[in-house]
Parts: C-alpha cells; sequence; structure tokens
C-alpha cells in the first residue's frame, strides 16, 4: 500500500498547507522547458479553466534547494525506491484553482492525493506530487499519475516500478 503526499510553499514566502495526508507543492521556479516528454500524446502545455501546465515528469527525486526541480527524470524505478515523484511545471495558476493527482496501478485507480487550493495567483512554478511505501518496497506494476485541474484531468504520466 502507498501513501501520497504533497506540499504547497511558494518562493517568496513559505506557505505550507497541513492536509490529512496530503499536502502540495508550488515553487516560483522557471525550469525553462516545456516540452512534454513523459506522454507524447499530451501536447507540451494544456490550458486548462484556472491553469496553464506544461510538463509533467516522474522523478527519483527533487531538489530542494533548487526549489523541488525534478532530479534524475525517469519513468522506471526500483520498488525500493523511498518515492516516486511527479513533478508538473505551471506557466500559471489562478487563485482559487483546485489541484489534485489520482494514482493508478495496472489501470485501477487506487488513490487520490487531497485536493488543494491555490491562494494566490502563481507564475513559473512546479507542483509536485509524490509516493512513498507504507511497508518496506512500493508494488511493482504498470502506473499512472494524472494531475487534475478543477476537478478536470490536465496531464498525465506513465511510469512503472519492478
Amino acid at each position: 500500500m502507498l501513501r501520497r503526499h504533497t506540499q504547497l510553499r511558494t518562493g517568496i514566502g513559505l506557505l505550507l498547507v497541513a492536509l490529512f495526508v496530503s499536502s502540495c507543492s508550488l515553487f516560483n521556479t522557471n525550469s525553462g522547458d516545456n516540452s512534454g516528454t513523459q506522454n507524447p500524446s499530451t501536447p507540451s502545455t494544456i490550458t486548462a479553466s484556472g491553469a496553464e501546465l506544461g510538463k509533467l515528469v516522474t522523478a527519483q527525486s527533487i531538489d530542494t534547494a533548487n526549489h523541488n526541480a525534478p532530479v534524475n527524470e525517469t519513468t522506471t524505478f526500483n520498488s525500493l525506491n523511498q518515492a516516486i515523484y511527479a513533478v508538473v511545471e505551471a506557466q500559471r495558476i489562478d487563485a482559487g484553482t483546485t489541484l489534485f493527482a489520482r494514482w493508478s496501478r495496472d489501470g485501477k485507480p487506487f488513490e487520490d492525493s487531497t485536493e488543494v487550493k491555490a491562494d494566490k495567483q502563481y507564475q513559473n512554478t512546479f507542483v509536485e506530487f509524490h509516493l512513498e511505501p507504507t511497508h518496506k518496497a512500493i508494488d511493482p506494476g504498470s502506473y499512472t499519475v494524472q494531475i487534475f485541474v478543477n476537478g478536470n484531468s490536465a496531464k498525465q504520466a506513465n511510469f512503472t516500478v519492478q
């Protein structure tokens, strides 16, 4: 079984929203790369009501000293990884916009993160979600993470755990 954590923060004034078992991070950072490399069928930039999202990647870690930028982007993970990160670049998130991630394994959704709401408008930021094992390992399988904006699916990335 997995649990997910997401954290909500801003680059200048740090805002942490504590949620039941999840939180979401927003960092004022611009990665400079808006290409959608994880899912070729998804356009690189999606404009949804309330947000304009760039690429969504999965990574082995994040660089907290660099505004939680994704580190070691990959689509294949070892079941003993301590966490799996899904990081979406956002060119714009309007105040009041809600975001959450839906995690699926082998085509079956198993968990949604708690919705988080932007307290102000954000530009050039990352939103990261991650999974951590509750036991010693993450179950092997084919996974999908979907990012929802105001209740509508906006981005998707596929990855494998071996």
